[in-house]
């Protein structure tokens, strides 16, 4: 089946293009050998990793072999073992928090959290509360704590390595555009993003005295933010979802000083769509090669996934049985520690290890797979499918329980996926049964066929392929 490995692309139009993918997310093969030029390999379960007294999980931070969480109103610094220590209490408001450092030049983290700035002091392991009610982003550039009041659209700096000292002399407003600042992103290279409600603007370090801080030459850019906590920084770029003053909502990514769209219109459309945008989270990792941005609404319940390896979309979601339907990923705040994916679950007080070889969800819920195929047509001619065969990693049963005889379900629309037919199923081989095929025969005839793949056993499924035997109908057109 042509392009069944891709990713996920609902049109407007179902009848132009009615594909999704949740759960899975596409790989190229690298090599020229290969028996197929792409794979849709899993995404990440869960287990618990540490379960703190109360709260959500609001941010996440590693660094020099410490690892610290705010889960509800405490900071907690995590040891490699799970085990939580508490190193204060903070503000909270419906906001994230955010964790930074100056690293050994200071030796202190700066956290906001409920609108105040925090320092801790990493050699005492002491927090005290230094900016009240204007602290919504923290950042650090160039050994320089930065704080973003939204509400003033001001941005103030510490003394150079020292999170205890703000001068109230040592701030910036906004004077370039009329719109507010209405978030943050100091990056690792250096740059200080200043994001608006309608345009942008990057600052850097000029070096001048007193205030060392300076606007860049490049000058404005002409987009501005939607959801404030979705700016996040990959390795090389800052991405977030953004709008202009002529509206309208794009996922873009700025590697320089000029964003580039990085959302489909597909994705684009399903974004308008959304009653709520405001509160959406972003979030970035890397993970066997790929770097992800993991974009969660969590007004309208849906995670959006982007690969910036292979430049395409895949929802990620928690499958909840009792209701049959999605709901967002859970996992939200994300830090790499001890060498593993650690992650903060926005709705619990539980802190998840994640890893491509984890076979459940949060709460231990089965992970539920979805691929829902291009359509099946050919200038709307009445189609004969006699067969179709899901090409996948066969033989791969558990030895006990769910999952000994793995099951591949199925099922099809004859109306570009308005309306379902009724669930068939075919076996992926139990354990060692490497040649078994999953295939399913005697499909019947349609015009604009739509097959949806789904699977829900603890099992490690990678799909590299579908097969369809298709005939025109001998019927009159």
């Amino acid at each position: 089946m042509p392009l069944f490995v891709n990713g996920a692309y609902t049109s407007q139009s179902w009848s132009a293009d009615a594909e999704r993918l949740v759960n899975w997310y596409p790989e190229r093969m690298e090599s020229q050998a290969a028996t197929t030029r792409g794979a849709l390999y899993p995404t990440p379960g869960v287990e618990v990793f540490a379960t703190a007294s109360n709260g959500g999980g609001r941010a996440m931070f590693a660094m020099n072999g410490r690892c610290f969480a705010v889960v509800g109103n405490s900071l907690l610094e995590v040891a490699s073992s799970g085990a939580l220590t508490t190193r204060g209490t903070l503000a909270v408001d419906t906001n994230p928090a955010t964790i930074c450092t100056n690293g050994d030049g200071g030796n202190q983290l700066f956290i906001t959290s409920g609108g105040n700035g925090y320092c801790f002091d990493l050699l005492t392991n002491t927090l005290t509360t230094e900016l009240t009610g204007t602290a919504q982003f923290g950042g650090m550039v160039y050994g320089y704590f930065v704080a973003l009041d939204t509400t003033n659209s001001r941005f103030v700096i510490s003394d150079a390595f020292d999170g205890t000292t703000w001068d109230p002399t040592q701030f910036a407003d906004r004077t370039i555009a009329a719109d507010r600042w209405v978030s943050m992103v100091a990056t690792t290279y250096g740059q200080l993003w200043l994001l608006g409600s309608q345009s942008s603007e990057v600052w850097y370090n000029a070096g001048t005295s007193p205030f060392p801080f300076a606007p860049d030459p490049s000058g404005l850019i002409p987009y501005g933010c939607a959801a404030p906590f979705s700016a996040k920084e990959t390795k090389d770029s800052v991405v977030w979802l953004a709008t202009t003053r002529t509206g309208g909502y794009q996922v873009v990514q700025a590697k320089g000083f000029t964003p580039q769209p990085i959302s489909t219109h597909a994705v684009e459309y399903a974004i308008s769509q959304y009653d709520t945008v405001a509160d959406a989270y972003g979030e970035t990792y890397e993970d066997q090669g790929h770097a992800f941005y993991v974009l969660t609404f969590p007004s309208a319940q849906v995670t959006w996934v982007y690969d910036f390896n292979t430049g395409l979309w895949h929802e990620r979601g928690t499958w909840i049985a009792e209701q049959a339907q999605y709901e967002a990923w859970r996992p939200t705040w994300h830090c790499f520690a001890f060498n593993q994916h650690l992650w903060a679950d926005r709705q619990s007080a539980t802190i998840y290890t994640a890893a491509i070889e984890l076979p459940l969800d949060v709460d231990g819920r089965p992970i539920r797979r979805l691929r829902r195929t291009p359509a099946v047509f050919r200038e709307h001619q009445r189609l004969q499918i006699a067969r179709l065969e899901v090409w996948l990693d066969a033989g791969v049963g558990t030895s006990t329980g769910q999952g000994q005889t793995p099951q591949v379900m199925l099922r099809a629309s004859t109306d570009g996926g308005r309306t379902w037919g009724p669930e068939r199923t075919a076996s992926a081989g139990a354990q060692g049964q490497y040649q078994a095929r999953a295939q399913w025969w005697r499909l019947g005839q349609s015009r604009d066929r739509v097959f949806e793949v789904s699977v829900s056993d603890p099992v490690p499924w990678r799909l590299l392929d579908a097969f369809l035997t298709v005939q025109r109908s001998t019927e009159a057109a």
